[in-house]
């Protein structure tokens, strides 16, 4: 009988399958080099292979789907307001589980706190206010009844549809009309542009708006009075203005808009009892001007004598401002300058050539701040640091550019 002699190859063995003639054949050991190659190739087939029939599955093997609010538009041009409303505009929207409608979902549109609820077809419809420069969130505030293929939501789905929102940007479309290397500085660009404001209006710019009252009250001891207001208004209560309650020092202070040959109603309310003026006296506004009023409260009854010291006041500098400026949206800290806008939109920056080159979007703000010396104007150059951008500022506004 024919012995078949040892391998040549420790780590192989020669093995003839019982009762075959045939050639033997090699078996590989488990510390076979050989062996690790070919699990390793197949295990890599077999997660292939899973990953290309699953996709991205849930621990349960369900398909995982991602929630979308689909809105029919984002970026509007702001209009003017208009008595018959044309200042409004249906937007439409739908909103999705991966490619499928959810129905009966209740959606909002930035602070209105109507209730939206999307149809069988995921759709819905949004009335937007284009008068009004800034962004609103369209977020789901409800899936308990939403229904997904005639189903309800589970509570995970529920759950990751309400983290989801979609945004709406009003805003003055931007043309830049020049842009060049600055004479006095080769490193910093000076570039011309302007806002494109509605046909039948100007741009709303930053500028003065109101002046500001403000002082002390006291009681008839000398001692600050916490938590009075000071009201200001005109026979019939026309024209009213009412004061932050006072603070600790008795402060207060309040924004008006003062009228030539104004005759106004002075009072303060403290404790539920009103304090006045003797009657038939009034105050009367200075224009184009801010005043400090300080006012002490009398010991007894509620007169409130119109003279010193019970009753001092005199005018003050500043005023507050409001309107539209706008910025560029780049990292905090960058050093450029923006001028004030025009009645016609034109504003001009100055910034870094660097800045320029990687072509940064803008935004657009409307800003209220009360200015406490000089007097600004559209023109007036003011640095980064000055503007206060709004939480709803519209970002990422891409410009246009000038046709020759």
């Amino acid at each position: 009988m024919h012995t078949p002699k040892a391998a040549s190859n420790p780590k192989v063995a020669r093995v003839r399958k019982a009762g075959s003639s045939g050639p033997a054949f090699d078996l590989v050991r488990r510390n076979s080099p050989m062996r690790f190659m070919t699990k390793a190739f197949v295990l890599l087939l077999l997660a292939a292979v899973a990953a290309g029939c699953t996709g991205n599955q849930t621990s349960g093997g369900k398909q995982e789907q991602a929630f979308e609010i689909r809105l029919d538009q984002t970026a509007f041009s702001l209009k003017q307001w208009k008595m018959d409303g044309s200042h409004r505009s249906s937007v439409g929207g739908t909103l999705l589980l991966g490619s499928k409608p959810v129905a009966g979902a209740l959606l909002r549109a930035g602070d209105n706190k109507r209730d939206i609820e999307t149809d069988a077809s995921g759709k819905f419809e949004i009335l937007l206010d284009q008068s009004l420069l800034g962004t609103t969130a369209v977020k789901v505030i409800s899936l308990d009844t939403a229904k997904l293929d005639g189903a309800s939501l589970s509570h995970d789905e529920q759950n990751k549809g309400l983290s989801i929102s979609a945004a709406m940007r009003v805003y003055y479309p931007i043309v830049i009309e020049s842009a060049a290397k600055s004479a006095q500085d080769p490193e910093k660009t000076v570039v011309k542009g302007r806002l494109l404001a509605d046909k039948t209006a100007s741009v709303a710019y930053f500028q003065q708006d109101k002046y500001r009252i403000s002082g002390t009250v006291k009681d008839a001891d000398g001692k600050p009075v916490q938590g009075a207001t000071v009201w200001i208004d005109r026979d019939g209560g026309e024209g009213f203005a009412k004061s932050v309650a006072t603070d600790k020092d008795g402060r207060y202070e309040m924004f008006y808009l003062p009228e030539e040959d104004e005759e106004t109603n002075l009072s303060v309310r403290y404790n539920s009892v009103k304090y006045t003026l003797p009657e038939g006296k009034i105050y009367r506004l200075p224009e184009d001007t801010s005043l400090n009023i300080d006012i002490t409260l009398p010991r007894e009854g509620t007169v409130i004598a119109d003279k010193p010291p019970t009753l001092v006041s005199h005018t003050a500098p500043g005023a507050l401002y409001t309107g539209v400026v706008v910025g560029l949206d780049i990292p905090q800290g960058t050093d450029y300058t923006v001028t004030i806008p025009d009645a016609e939109g034109h504003f001009g920056l100055t910034v870094p050539s660097r800045v320029w080159e990687t072509k940064p979007s803008f935004f657009e703000t409307n800003m209220t701040k009360f200015i406490a010396e000089g007097e600004m104007k559209a023109g007036d150059a003011i640095p980064a640091s000055f503007i206060e951008a709004a939480p709803n500022a519209p970002r990422q506004i891409q410009t246009m550019q000038n046709e020759p």
